[in-house]
């Protein structure tokens, strides 16, 4: 498989390439050339395969190009080490539990599969010498992540970098010390400064020219991808508990766009999923909405989004008819409160507040007879604190982990000191 930058370079890359520099050199983000699409046969007999028989047959569609099939099928058993149940809530409506993993977070899976493709190229007489440095920029959960599937990982070293003007708040299940490859790094500002300072030190040439840097976020094409498993697996446990139907609606809640790109791709491979509703947080304006046939963001959320933003407009482009199957939703905090109190005092299901922007936009969009499936992607523990109060739980109450804490002093917003902290300690 080759892969091209969403910013229109006719250079394309092989996989290594693609996940060990994760931005392409015009500064665009990474896409296939071409989208397997998947034979027929694996939905007429999905009810009856494991996650990791359909991981296998979706991660050799993707990857089989460039990878040993026996890798692969190694590589999906290590991924799905745990569960993703499927929860019925009400008649046709059931959530999709992604955060059984290890630091209960959806993240898990795109985060342990990249760690294991990385792998794949450590040592590579492509690479500079030196270990593959992962940068991220993360408010919390995607850094707990990112740091359990690459803990230890020779060859690899990973740079969390984190706000301090945002407290970072782990349930306690997370308080997991922190591998000495990993190191955890407070900038004395926020998470849209971390975002930009990371953004700029993947394009920075005196980085580039010395060091190997890559993401762990879903800039990633190696974490994004494996996200498409989800409506794969979806579709497969709805067949086993006898829902008859020919496509499914899926909702998401918007982040980074990272599940609303991997849902794209997955109906592109072939899912029948009949609607897409993507879920966002906003007050008095609308987060994302479409606008003359292509997804467009707020403002505010441009500089964060706009990595797989440009990925899903590129999706659009090559097969206009995508843009009629999604919708966007925009919900304010007051509404994801009665949502999650309404899925307590009527369904006895206890959602954390991203899953609730999911859940309430299915139950706004489904119509009829409708089969829908919502993304349950955080732990309510994560939101310990407010469930407590909002419905009466006695849930584990969310604490910062000193374990995550920057062993060192924190920095200055400011490229240099970043620069000089990232080759200070990246041998």
């Amino acid at each position: 498989m080759r892969y091209y930058s969403t910013n229109g370079s006719e250079i394309s890359v092989d996989l290594c390439e693609a996940v060990t520099r994760s931005f392409a050199a015009d500064g665009g983000v990474y896409m296939p050339l071409s989208i397997p699409v998947i034979p027929r046969a694996l939905f007429n007999n999905i009810s009856g395969m494991s996650v990791t028989d359909i991981g296998y047959v979706v991660g050799s569609s993707l990857f089989g190009s460039d990878l040993d099939l026996a890798l692969i099928n190694d590589i999906v058993k290590e991924t799905f080490s745990f569960d993703i149940p499927l929860k019925k809530i009400t008649d046709h409506v059931y959530a999709l539990e992604l955060f059984h993993g290890p630091t209960k977070t959806f993240k898990d899976v795109g985060a342990r599969f990249m760690a294991r493709i990385i792998n794949c190229f450590i040592g590579s007489e492509r690479l500079k010498p030196g270990p593959i440095n992962m940068l991220v920029a993360t408010q919390g959960d995607t850094g707990y992540a990112v740091a359990r599937a690459f803990e230890n990982m020779p060859g690899v070293k990973v740079f969390i970098f984190h706000p301090s003007k945002d407290s970072v708040k782990l349930p306690e299940h997370m308080r997991h010390p922190v591998a000495d490859n990993v190191i955890s790094v407070e900038i004395r500002g926020t998470l849209d400064d971390c975002q930009e300072l990371v953004r700029r030190a993947y394009i920075d040439p005196d980085l580039n020219r010395k060091l190997n840097l890559t993401s762990a976020n879903s800039i990633n094409i190696a974490r994004l991808l494996p996200q498409t498993f989800f409506y794969f697996y979806a579709y497969s446990k709805l067949k086993a508990l006898g829902e008859e139907m020919s496509e499914f609606v899926a909702a998401m809640p918007c982040g980074n766009l990272g599940n609303l790109t991997a849902a794209l791709f997955a109906k592109q491979m072939g899912v029948p999923i009949r609607r897409i509703i993507a879920a966002g947080r906003g007050e008095q304006r609308l987060w994302g909405e479409m606008l003359n046939g292509r997804l467009s963001v707020s403002n505010r959320g441009q500089r964060a989004l706009n990595t797989n933003l440009s990925r899903i407009n590129a999706l659009i482009t090559r097969n206009p008819a995508l843009a009629e199957n999604l919708v966007c939703h925009t919900y304010s905090p007051e509404e994801i409160d009665r949502t999650i109190k309404l899925f307590h005092d009527s369904f006895g299901y206890i959602l954390g507040r991203n899953s609730a922007l999911a859940a309430k936009s299915m139950l706004d969009n489904r119509s009829g007879d409708e089969v829908g499936v919502f993304l349950a992607t955080d732990h309510p523990e994560m939101y310990a604190d407010h469930l407590n109060s909002l419905i009466g739980l006695k849930l584990s109450s969310g604490k910062t982990s000193a374990h995550y804490r920057d062993r060192h002093i924190p920095l200055s917003p400011s490229l240099p000191a970043v620069k000089n902290f990232i080759l200070e300690h990246s041998c």
